[in-house]
């Protein structure tokens, strides 16, 4: 029992002490209460008995007072704790809103490269067809817008690779630098097409 309230908190030896000091009480009030005080050896007794309650009695309002001071002490670390735990969940709320803010910005940027995409693929004409001179010159009209739109978009892609890795988002900055690729392929069919264009 000693080696077990050894290692206790001083919250509960404070707890475990009260129970003693209370049993105590309980146990010589009771033997007190039994007491026929017939002789002079049961009043002596008595005496001793009382002397030892009131004893009791003084420990166990001085352990009340040591519990009490121990439970204010509990309740100031548990709101520390609390604080400590809020402030961490502010922390983790902030990083998923701005990862779930970037995810957005991703998406919206995903969606207009497949715009951009799709755009190139109405510029090429089927294998074996030639452009009349008005289509060339339509064609070479959308071609200039495209690549007017091109660069931006490049420049978002490496700004969102960048600040994922610096927000150590590591899958979305593979997305980024992978999309500032595709971004780059489109700018080198463009390239490509634009002599096609001069025929």
């Amino acid at each position: 029992m000693n080696e077990k309230l050894k290692n206790q908190s001083p919250l509960v030896k404070s707890v475990l002490n009260l129970d003693t000091h209370f049993s105590d009480l309980e146990r010589l009030s009771s033997r007190i209460q039994e007491m026929d005080l017939k002789t002079d050896f049961d009043m002596n007794q008595a005496r001793q008995l009382m002397a030892r309650f009131s004893e009791s009695a003084t420990a166990v309002s001085t352990e009340i007072v040591e519990l009490a001071a121990r439970l204010e002490e509990a309740r100031m670390r548990a709101e520390e704790n609390g604080r400590i735990v809020a402030l961490k969940a502010e922390e983790l709320q902030s990083k998923q809103s701005t990862q779930e803010d970037k995810m957005v910005a991703f998406q919206k940027l995903t969606a207009k490269v497949a715009e951009l995409n799709e755009e190139l693929k109405m510029l090429r004409k089927p294998e074996g067809e030639e452009y009349s001179p008005e289509e060339k010159e339509v064609v070479n009209g959308r071609m200039a817008k495209l690549r007017h739109q091109l660069q931006p978009l490049i420049d978002e892609a490496n700004v969102l690779k960048d600040e994922a890795r610096v927000g150590r988002m590591k899958v979305l900055e593979q997305n980024a630098d992978s999309l500032s690729q595709s971004l780059s392929a489109i700018s080198q069919k463009l390239a490509m097409l634009q002599p096609e264009m001069a025929h």
